[in-house]
């Protein structure tokens, strides 16, 4: 009985010193450390590392682990107080602005696939306008789209593609996100079970498909999202409300949950549309987008051929008939 006491004993005495070391919730919680304190997120950072921590209190205090834990926390507290400072002394500063880092520092985060007149991008590092010698730019810049100009660029966080022309205003975050301020802008991927997310000054929509995708994005003016489904079956989705279009289907993401969905005319889309006809290459999904306009040509008897422009509210929206010439 003793012998067989004296096992147990051993036994979870192991288990309090080494087993657990092995819990992989303790890696896991200190890299979300690490990386939360590389983000500039030090309380956030200090949480997950004291966790981490917590798991190994009954461990030796020679552990490597627990070594490296407590160090990164001691880092972590010393960058928090200099931050701390930092921000007072830029309170204090009336007349200091963040200065903007150095081009050679600016990672290749976003590819410019093309693009054609002036377009223009602050912030995080010098100011540029986009010419043909850099093919590149760096996340949670913001990007100027001039009139009579156009940009497209691939997202390497989501394997999504944006084209924009004639005046917009953009960022794409670093988690890869889309910011849209202002302006019209095409979305697609060629990927399946593709997600973004897509804010407005005024609403934020999750986006998601199983298949590849195309639609349409546009800010309205009262700060809400007009979505127009090309290709695909799209899932939007936000606080309390979801819904399902499928191509040549539009509707309108308001500050508070969604508009009836409309129906408009993939062939007169594809002809009045600068955003897919105004670049020197088509987008990739054309081809398909023309299939799918004869489709709903077939299926449709009586058809007008009409314009959507702004939303003023869940009922009311601006519809231009074109008539036959």
């Amino acid at each position: 009985m003793c012998k067989y006491l004296g096992f147990l004993f051993i036994y979870f005495l192991s288990i309090s010193l080494f087993g657990s070391t092995d819990n992989p919730q303790v890696l896991e919680f200190y890299n979300q450390g690490k990386e939360s304190a590389d983000n500039g997120s030090f309380t956030q950072s200090l949480r997950y590392l004291n966790q981490a921590l917590g798991f190994l209190r009954q461990s030796s205090s020679t552990h490597p682990m627990r070594i490296a834990i407590e160090k990164e926390i001691r880092i972590v507290k010393g960058k928090s107080l200099v931050a701390r400072y930092q921000d007072r002394m830029k309170l204090n500063n009336k007349n200091f602005k963040a200065q903007p880092l150095s081009l050679d520092q600016e990672p290749a985060d976003i590819e410019i696939t093309q693009f054609y007149g002036k377009i223009l991008a602050r912030e995080v590092w010098h100011s540029i306008e986009v010419d043909d010698s850099r093919n590149y730019l760096g996340f949670n810049r913001r990007i100027t789209v001039l009139p009579k100009s156009g940009i497209e660029l691939f997202n390497k966080n989501n394997s999504s593609t944006l084209r924009t022309v004639d005046a917009a205003s953009f960022i794409i975050s670093k988690n890869g996100n889309y910011e849209l301020h202002t302006g019209s802008y095409c979305i697609y991927s060629t990927k399946k079970n593709n997600a973004i997310t897509i804010n407005s000054p005024l609403s934020t929509v999750g986006l998601s498909s199983k298949t590849p995708y195309a639609c349409m994005v546009g800010v309205t003016t009262n700060g809400g999202l007009k979505i127009i489904n090309l290709l695909g079956e799209i899932y939007l989705e936000k606080t309390d409300f979801s819904v399902e279009i499928v191509p040549g289907q539009l509707i309108f993401s308001l500050p508070k949950g969604f508009s009836r969905k409309m129906s408009l005319e993939l062939s007169t889309l594809m002809v009045t549309s600068n955003l897919l006809t105004k670049f020197e290459s088509p987008p990739v999904f054309y081809k398909k987008l023309r299939q799918q306009a004869m489709l709903q040509a077939l299926k449709t008897r009586k058809r007008y051929k009409t314009v959507i422009g702004d939303v003023k509210d869940r009922e009311n929206f601006q519809i231009k008939v074109l008539e036959e010439k």
